[in-house]
């Protein structure tokens, strides 16, 4: 759920993004809840953007819904695959983190984007608006404001469970490119599936 209003104080000490580090995306899926769904609108994203390239990923399923919610370990496997085919040439986390920079623009198409990113207004205002869809899109995740100053923000990411300080990293940064400013996002991780973000930009 988003938080609004009341600023939480934050002791956190903010680094870069372990790029460099190793990922084995198998550790992550065995980390993933059974329960844990996501929304069928980034099954689709990944696919649509493979047709786009002229590369063929292979979905657990031959259909997904836009507005249907389906298990995330089916979720983690096509997008590792879409990131290694998509940019073969970067590491797996640097992939991740390209696919997360071009979420806001897919998401400004649904409609739901085109209520909430599509009416934002600054920076704030779009970083609020990709906060509030964690809690819709995938079920059981938050993002919360903690902080927020002229030029940055504190975001909480809690109970994400797939690819947090890489794709997610990239979803913010992508956020900031969205919003028409120029920024970096460093993160203090808590667990695999909990991080705070600092996003700050000029």
């Amino acid at each position: 759920m988003l938080t609004l209003g009341t600023v939480v104080p934050t002791s956190s000490v903010f680094v870069e993004p372990p790029w460099s580090r190793p990922l084995d995306p198998m550790t992550v899926l065995h980390a993933v809840p059974a329960t844990s769904t996501i929304a069928g609108m980034f099954f689709l994203a990944a696919l649509e953007g493979a047709k786009r390239r002229g590369v063929t990923l292979s979905p657990a399923r031959d259909r997904y819904l836009r507005f249907g919610f389906y298990p995330l370990v089916e979720f983690v496997p096509l997008l590792v695959e879409a990131a290694r085919k998509f940019y073969p040439e970067r590491s797996l986390r640097e992939a991740l983190r390209a696919i997360g920079h071009v979420a806001p623009i897919a998401f400004s198409g649904s409609v739901l984007g085109k209520v909430t990113l599509g009416a934002a207004e600054g920076v704030h205002a779009a970083i609020a608006a990709i906060a509030s869809t964690y809690a819709i899109n995938v079920p059981g995740s938050r993002c919360d404001i903690l902080e927020t100053s002229q030029r940055g923000a504190i975001v909480a990411l809690r109970d994400v469970h797939h690819f947090l300080d890489s794709h997610h990293v990239g979803v913010f940064e992508g956020t900031l490119q969205y919003a028409g400013v120029s920024g970096q996002v460093r993160i203090a991780s808590q667990s695999i599936k909990s991080a705070d973000l600092s996003l700050e930009w000029t």
